[in-house]
């Protein structure tokens, strides 16, 4: 009976310590810094040569990612430590990780047929276009991202990011490109970056460092 319970408690603090690497709402930032990347690189496509608008995209992968390794190791490990997950976990990391990989070069193909040679790519009635390519390569990868990483604000975030197509689709009818996408991306990747700044500061304050740490 001792050892049941021991592995239960030891499950249960596996969960509580997963969910403490989750809170910090650094990923949250780290995610709206992509979408931002995506809006600015569809915008500046107006602006800028080829294939110079393509690097746009990229340069904000590199900046959000040099955020969260950053802030994932002088904010959460100083707070949190460095922690080692079960097999079990790794396991769940390692299908979303093949999943969301998957899913990302079906999404490139899909998108290089629809600018290289349009007869080929998919084609839906009306604003439906965006709406339903969204949902299928954004949303859905996402929302099955948040499942096996056990973070629900993800499915939040997948639903809004989903729809920035069909919106920015919605706002071209009066406001002229590329406005109607920089508008769109910018609020929808502001509200997500917000959102991880209030879970942010939620965290720092309920992990303060301690004299000794900040010394």
């Amino acid at each position: 009976m001792k050892k049941i319970t021991e592995k239960i408690d030891l499950k249960e603090i596996e969960k509580k310590t997963w969910r403490s690497t989750l809170e910090d709402g650094i990923l949250d930032i780290y995610f709206g810094i992509l979408v931002l990347g995506i809006g600015m690189g569809m915008t500046l496509s107006h602006v800028l040569p080829n294939p110079f608008d393509i690097f746009i995209p990229f340069i904000f992968i590199g900046i959000g990612l040099a955020f969260f390794l950053t802030a994932k190791k002088f904010i959460t490990q100083t707070r949190l430590g460095v922690v080692k997950f079960g097999f079990k976990r790794k396991g769940r990391k390692r299908k979303t990780l093949i999943a969301l990989s998957v899913n990302f070069i079906i999404m490139l193909i899909l998108f290089l047929i629809r600018f290289t040679n349009p007869e080929l790519s998919l084609e839906f009635p009306g604003y439906l276009d965006g709406l339903i390519l969204g949902l299928l390569f954004i949303t859905a990868p996402v929302c099955f991202a948040a499942y096996f990483l056990k973070y629900p604000r993800f499915y939040f975030t997948g639903l809004l990011v989903g729809v920035s197509f069909f919106l920015s689709d919605l706002f071209s009818i009066f406001i002229p490109e590329p406005f109607d996408t920089l508008i769109v991306f910018g609020l929808l990747s502001g509200i997500i970056i917000i959102m991880g700044i209030v879970f942010l500061i939620k965290f720092l304050r309920k992990y303060p460092l301690s004299k000794e740490e900040m010394a």
